[in-house]
């Protein structure tokens, strides 16, 4: 099925995308799986879930309103505009069985049993990876990541792609640094992240809404973007430490590309991130967090 695309969204003012918020990204700390379903991802205002066939089902709306309706594309039904959807809704995709999926604020990922990735919603600054900012309401594979994907997830308007060779590829909004590029530039195709090479060999990433986490075959943990969210692994960060600096000074404190995260004495088996906040979990269950988590959100202490 030949996907729709329109002109793109008018831009937020300077400053966080529309919708950044503490759990606008999820590859969220492991939404509880519903019953059928073998992966699932979800964002502050939209679900997506897996069926066993790989049958994708979405419900749920965003936090942007226009004359009383809501924007609905990153759903992947084919409308711009329109009702939230109460009820998981299969999409029309027939060619389309998937394996995972990532939830970004107002755009979705999924990745296939190829190994491709599929994209839609809002392209503002370029996470969707089709080399420019339109909104895409069906989901379009992503034909420039001509490699096969394991592991994927979307920050607030960025997202991220771990290859079964160990490397990474990152797009969408860059001004913390999250990409990983040693910039701050929005890049609107996937762009391998050239820090992450042998012998260092990435298995799964994680997206928070300005940063992002990587998990690599040794066990250890790698960091890049917004610099609250990339505090001292152990560290108590409180998101008003930094309320007397200037955007400047804050800017300064961003990690631009991957550093590694001290996480000892965890053997960590899973990343998972949300807002500014970050976690990791070891063998065992034990798990181990930093970054800033604001009371209520899964995860806080």
């Amino acid at each position: 099925m030949a996907s729709l695309s329109i002109a793109p969204l008018k831009p937020p003012p300077e400053g966080e995308p529309l919708g950044c918020s503490p759990s606008s990204t999820m590859d969220t700390l492991r939404p509880p799986k519903p019953a059928g379903a073998t992966a699932c991802a979800a964002s502050a205002h939209h679900a997506i879930r897996i069926a066993p066939d790989g049958a994708v089902l979405v419900s749920g709306s965003s936090a942007l309103h226009e004359e009383g309706e809501v924007f609905v594309a990153h759903l992947g039904l084919g409308e711009v505009w329109g009702a939230p959807v109460a009820s998981p809704t299969p999409l029309n995709v027939p060619i389309l069985r998937a394996t995972a999926a990532a939830a970004g604020s107002l755009h979705s990922l999924l990745l296939d049993r190829d190994g491709a990735v599929w994209s839609c919603g809002a392209g503002w600054e370029g996470p969707l990876g089709h080399g420019d900012e339109a909104t895409v309401p069906v989901p379009r594979r992503i034909s420039s990541l001509a490699v096969a994907v394991q592991s994927i997830a979307a920050g607030a308007a960025h997202s991220l792609a771990v290859c079964s060779g160990g490397q990474v590829y990152a797009w969408g909004w860059g001004r913390h640094g999250q990409l990983g590029h040693g910039g701050r530039s929005s890049v609107l195709s996937p762009r391998r992240v050239e820090a992450v090479s042998p012998p260092t060999r990435a298995i799964q990433a994680a997206a928070g809404c300005a940063h992002s986490l990587l998990l690599c075959s040794d066990g250890s943990v790698l960091q890049c973007g917004r610099a609250a969210a990339c505090a001292a692994a152990g560290a108590k960060q409180d998101e008003d430490d930094d309320e007397d600096e200037g955007e400047d000074e804050r800017l300064a404190r961003d990690v631009l590309t991957p550093r590694r995260v001290e996480v000892a004495p965890l053997r960590v088996v899973r990343l998972s991130a949300s807002g500014d906040g970050s976690s990791a979990e070891g063998e065992g269950g034990r798990c181990f967090r930093w970054g800033v988590w604001r009371e209520g959100e899964a995860g806080a202490r």
